[in-house]
């Protein structure tokens, strides 16, 4: 997923294998640097850019999560396999009777 900074000619990719909780660590040490207030301006500009591009990561990440819930089932042969359903899908209790375990 690459992500430009603002209208410089650079831009910020975020690596394939980023996950949340790295991105999120990332996000808060910037947060510390900058609160810090001991970076030149332009490291702070920097750094700024690379946070608001961490922060759209994080909340695409959660509305993928909240958008997504995996019903596990039991087979009769006792196999227990998982179906990404959508949350707008998501199943009222009773129409659950006898697939959960």
């Amino acid at each position: 997923m690459a992500a430009k900074r603002g209208s410089s000619e650079k831009h910020t990719e975020i690596p394939a294998d980023m996950t949340f909780e790295k991105a999120l660590e990332t996000l808060e040490n910037i947060t510390n640097k900058l609160e810090d207030g001991k970076e030149s301006l332009d490291e702070s500009m920097r750094l700024y850019e690379q946070g608001m591009i961490l922060k759209e990561f994080c909340d695409a990440k959660l509305k993928e999560a909240e958008n997504k819930w995996i019903l596990l089932k039991k087979d009769k042969s006792g196999e227990i396999t998982g179906e990404v359903i959508s949350s707008n899908k998501i199943p009222e209790p009773n129409e659950l009777q006898g697939q959960i375990f």
